[in-house]
């Protein structure tokens, strides 16, 4: 059965305070400012649900990672167990200051090839 990999735009990364902002409709996450050169230099990083980060005093729980593809060429992110991407284009110019943001997607896994999508604007890829 071959599967295709559905990505729906859902949101925005952008640069905040030396952070990097993750803007999806369900909540807001952020990468921490000392944990984002080590996610250019393509090591795994944490990302914390923002509200968290506002009331807890100590450390807060992670709620998911973040990583660079192996292609280099995304920043794939699984927060609260579900799958995210953003073009690393786009990332690298949000931290540089060339965008405003950077485009979040999330990746869904939809069985079979024959797919109805009538209204959405959505891009298929077939894995």
């Amino acid at each position: 059965m071959s599967r295709t990999t559905i990505f729906e735009h859902i949101g925005a990364a952008r640069h905040y305070e030396g952070t990097l902002r993750i803007d999806i409709k369900t909540m807001q996450a952020v990468i921490s400012r000392s944990d984002l050169p080590r996610l250019v230099e393509r090591w795994p990083v944490d990302v914390y649900d923002i509200s968290d980060v506002m009331k807890t005093a100590g450390q807060p729980k992670a709620v998911g990672r973040a990583w660079i593809s192996r292609s280099g060429r995304a920043v794939m992110y699984t927060i609260q167990g579900t799958r995210y991407v953003s073009p690393f284009a786009q990332v690298n110019g949000v931290l540089q200051g060339n965008r405003k943001y950077a485009n979040v997607s999330i990746m869904r896994e939809m069985p079979g090839s024959h797919l109805s999508l009538s209204s959405q604007k959505v891009a298929e890829v077939s894995a």
